[in-house]
This record gives C-alpha cells, structure tokens and sequence, in this order.
C-alpha cells in the first residue's frame, strides 16, 4: 500500500513538473521580453547618437554594468524568494510603503511609455506596405491604427485571452530568424574600408550625411538611454522560477537570454557601418534594418523585416500589455493602490487596471503625433523612468548586504560578494540616470508627481486613521513635487 502511494506521488510530481518550463522555453521567453521587436531599428538609434567607436564602447559599458545588474536582482531573488510581485516589494522592505509606491508607480507607467514603443514602430513598418499612409508611426493614420490595435489587444484579454509561452516563443524564434538573415547578409557585405571611416564621428562629411556628434564621452553618454531601453524586461526574468523545472535553470536561462542579446545588439548595430556611414543610417525610415536589408538583397529585404518585426511587436505587445495590468493589479492587492484596481471579471482578469493601463497608453499615442522623433523620444523616457526603480532595488540589496545582521541567511551567496555586486550596478545605474539628461530626467519626475494623489487616496482606503507620510515620506514627496514644478517651468520655458 504505502509503495503504490509512494509511486503515486512520484508520479503527480514527474506530471507538475512536466508542465513546467525548461531551458528553452526560459530562454526563449526572456529573449522575448527583452528584444521584442526593438531591435530592429537599432541601427538607426544608435547612429543618430554616435559612430563605429562611440558605439563599441557604449555596448561594452552597458553589457558591463546590465551585467551586474542582472546578477543584482538574481542575489535577491535567491535572498527573498517570498517577494514574488514586482520591484517595488524591495523597495517597500527596505524603504517603507511610499517609496514602494514610487516605485510601481514609475514601473508601471514606464512600461505604459514602452508599449508605445511598439505601436510607433508597427506602424512605421506597415507604412512599408502603405507608402505614405502610416509616415513616421506618428501621423494619424498610425494614431488611429495604433489605437485600434491597443483596443483589440486589450479586449481579447478581457475575454481571457492570455499571451502563453507558446506566443512569446512564436514571436521570439520569428525574431531569431530574421535577425539572424539580417546579420548574415550584413557580415556578408561588410566593407572595413567604410567602417574605419570616421570611426570616431568627430568631423563632418557632407555627402556621407556625416556630422560632428561630439567628444567620445558626450556619444558614450548619448546612447545610454538607448541601450537602457533594450534591455528592458531582463529583471522580470528571474519571477519565472515558480513556473521553471530548477532555480538552476532560471539562472543558467538569464544568463544565456542577456548574452544572447548583447551579441544580437551589438552586431546588428556595428555590422551595418561596414555598409552605410552612421551619418547615413541615421537619416534611414522605420525600421532601418528593412532598409539596410534592401540594400543588399534588393526589395525582398525590407519584406523580410517588416514581416520579423509584425511578427515580433504583436506577440510582445499582447504580452506585455498583459503583464501591465498585473502591476497595478498586485500593488492594489499590497495595498499600495486603490483597491478599485484588484477587481476581476469574470475570467479572473484584473479590468480596471487593464483599461486604465490601456487609457493611459491612448494618452501616449496621440502624444506621440507631437514629437518629430517619437521612437526615439519614447524609449528615451523609458530609459529614464526605468532608473529610479532600478535604483531603489539595488539599493535595497546594498541596504541589505551592508552589515552581517540585515543578511538572511538562506541563501547561497555571501554578503559581501552580494555588496560588491549591487555596489558596481549602483554606480552604473546613476551613471546611466545621469546620461539621460536633466529634459528627460525632469519629464520622469513630473509623471512620479502625478502619482501622489493616488497613494494618497489608497492609503485613506486602506488606513483611514493612519498618517498617510512618514517624516521622511513627506520630505521625499515635497521634493519630487518641486523637481517637477521646476521641471514644467524648463519644458514651458
């Protein structure tokens, strides 16, 4: 009796973890949430900010310093793997309730910025198919289009349509190939001559559309928020470890989906100089690898990309659009936002954050119509919005890893190799908030302003006869609000 129990057990713990995800499918979905469809406009991103050089070491700086990040939020993961729902349960450990708030706040609406991404560059690449229609991903026609897209997205998930691994895996390997054809054909056609000249973009060339883009530091600095924004979505990596086979596997899946990305980026951006001057690939449509690829293999190439890139955005778009409303959704459950936000329908699907996420996106996309460069205007602010939470993060693992009796000790790393860790990912996040510049950096506190009247209305739903600040709350929240005042006062100015 006890052996056919026995089997019995083994055999439901052999079906579990059958459904679970293995090294492949981890991969593939961190790939997913990272690339998306991104990069296939990055050779245009980076060309607008820097040359051959420039570039180089801006890769080699971000892969050093996302490096250390990636390992930062690994260590906590395996510290507090209680804290399952999002950056902001750090920060609310370390900081208390506002500066959790702050930070699902600021995630979540950066998130919201970054989902527009998709539809600016959707909607430049069908103007591919429509020429003229759709011109720059801003116009109109791609408000509307992009609206109605949103729309649809978000009404397929009410009625409990899920973006499954299997749609992220879809949209990766769609993304894989036609990445891959696209460095190919690019290392094919590559020309050293072409690429050592004006390796340092430091001199004007009027008929390669070469401009003096300033010292290397001033290029370095330029792309950070570029190289910020595409490797968004890497911390959320390591929240797979309850659907994943082992820990090991999440981890060994983080690693791979982060080198895997370096080397895609890196490529996809220097190969092409080897083509075309960074004076000509900035002055490129959307997306500009369609428009290299053509280059090369004639008008089969931008088919071939704008076919990658439908592909890639609308798996990660539907995605990650369902990821957002999960934000709001488990802060309101945390008591960080209004409780109106932890309601369900019917199929378990959180429908106030949902539209209000969607509606907030609306607001985006028509906004984008103002902005001459609004891809790159938008992963910008992205980039931007995405620091402080960052920051906060690692300063909790730092917090932690400080002194022997804040570290726990179930875990498998040490404190101080933990310290040293968060330490260097610290120095190079504020690095990377100081390269966004004070218009953007500015921009970012006038959207966490926002925010305050909502954490203030939350803590009177759940705390009515708590004070809603602490001292220090109340300082940290005086201040935001006369960063962003002064902020409106430079932008109106």
């Amino acid at each position: 009796m006890s052996q056919n129990k026995e089997d019995t057990n083994i055999n439901e713990k052999t079906k579990d973890n059958s459904k679970k995800l293995g090294l492949m499918a981890l991969t593939a979905v961190v790939l997913s949430a990272m690339v998306g469809g991104g990069i296939y406009d990055l050779p245009q991103n980076m060309a607008v900010h820097a040359g051959a050089i420039g570039q180089i070491c801006a890769w080699i700086i971000t892969g050093f310093i996302m490096w250390f990040i990636v390992k930062s939020f690994m260590i906590l993961t395996d510290v507090y793997p209680e804290y399952k729902t999002g950056l902001y349960q750090y920060v609310e450990k370390g900081f208390g309730g506002y500066a959790g708030f702050f930070t699902s706040w600021g995630y979540w609406i950066c998130e919201c910025f970054a989902n527009v991404t998709y539809s600016v560059l959707l909607m430049a690449t069908l103007d591919f198919f429509f020429p003229g229609k759709f011109t720059g991903g801003n116009n109109i026609w791609s408000i509307i289009g992009g609206s109605i897209i949103l729309w649809l997205m978000s009404f397929l998930i009410l009625n409990g349509v899920k973006a499954a691994s299997s749609v992220e895996i879809a949209g990766t390997v769609g993304m894989l190939i036609t990445t891959a054809i696209f460095i190919v054909m690019m290392a094919i056609s590559f020309n050293w001559g072409s690429f050592t000249t004006n390796m340092f973009a430091n001199h004007p060339i009027p008929h390669l559309n070469d401009k003096d883009l300033g010292s290397l530091q001033h290029q370095i600095s330029s792309t950070m928020m570029t190289t910020l924004w595409v490797f968004g979505g890497v911390e959320g990596a390591v929240v797979l470890s309850d659907k994943a086979k082992s820990q090991n596997e999440v981890k060994t899946a983080t690693h791979l989906g982060f080198v895997i990305c370096l080397i895609l980026y890196a490529l996809a951006t220097l190969l092409p100089l080897g083509l075309r001057s960074y004076g000509q690939i900035a002055a490129m449509k959307s997306p500009s690898s369609g428009v290299l690829l053509s280059l090369v293999i004639g008008p089969a190439g931008r088919v071939i990309i704008a076919i990658g890139v439908i592909v890639a955005i609308l798996a990660s778009w539907l995605t990650w659009t369902l990821m957002l409303s999960e934000m709001p959704y488990a802060a309101a459950k945390a008591e960080h936002f209004p409780k109106q936000f932890a309601r369900t329908n019917k199929n378990d699907i959180p429908y106030v954050s949902l539209i209000t996420s969607s509606i907030i996106m609306e607001i985006i996309i028509i906004l984008t119509h103002f902005s001459t460069e609004a891809f790159n205007t938008m992963l910008t602010i992205v980039g931007t919005m995405t620091v402080p939470p960052y920051l906060l993060s690692i300063l909790f693992l730092v917090k932690s890893s400080f002194k022997e009796e804040n570290w726990p000790g179930h875990h498998h790393y040490k404190r101080k190799y933990a310290f040293i860790i968060s330490l260097i990912a610290l120095v190079g996040i504020i690095y990377m908030g100081i390269s966004a510049g004070i218009k953007y950096t500015v921009i970012s506190f006038i959207i966490y302003a926002i925010g305050i009247p909502f954490y203030i209305y939350a803590r009177r739903q759940f705390a009515p006869h708590e004070k809603v600040f602490t001292k220090t709350e109340m300082g940290f929240a005086i201040a935001i609000v006369v960063v962003a005042v002064v902020g409106i006062f430079i932008l109106v100015v």
